[in-house]
């Protein structure tokens, strides 16, 4: 009889650490898939040419499962040869923060010199 008290108790704390490894592992999972939304709009921003990047801005949403991923680009002209790029991404997971990169992309000058 003792020996069953205590298995049960090893099981129900073996229960209680199974759970908070599933719910880490749900959120890294989530984490991962916004990492992903992100730095594909960041790759988009680098190789999409200096004079076509207005085009990329705006929002677009991402679903899996039960969790939106929303990601935006933005982009605001500093001068003629320069712009900056704002990407940014949100989830709808509870307690979970958006993410944003800004970058500059500056229009190649011409000619190019050293070379």
């Amino acid at each position: 009889m003792i020996s069953v008290v205590i298995f049960s108790a090893v099981i129900l704390s073996l229960a209680g650490l199974a759970f908070q490894v599933a719910k880490r592992s749900t959120r890294a999972t989530d984490q991962a898939l916004m990492m992903a939304v992100l730095l594909s709009k960041v790759d988009r921003a680098a190789t999409v040419p200096f004079d076509s990047l207005p085009t990329i801005a705006g929002c677009d949403t991402t679903v899996s499962g039960v969790v939106l991923i929303q990601g935006c680009t933005n982009v605001f002209v500093v001068s003629p040869r320069l712009d900056s790029v704002r990407v940014w991404v949100r989830t709808s997971i509870a307690g979970a923060r958006p993410d944003t990169i800004v970058m500059r992309r500056g229009k190649e000058r011409r000619p190019v010199p050293l070379k």
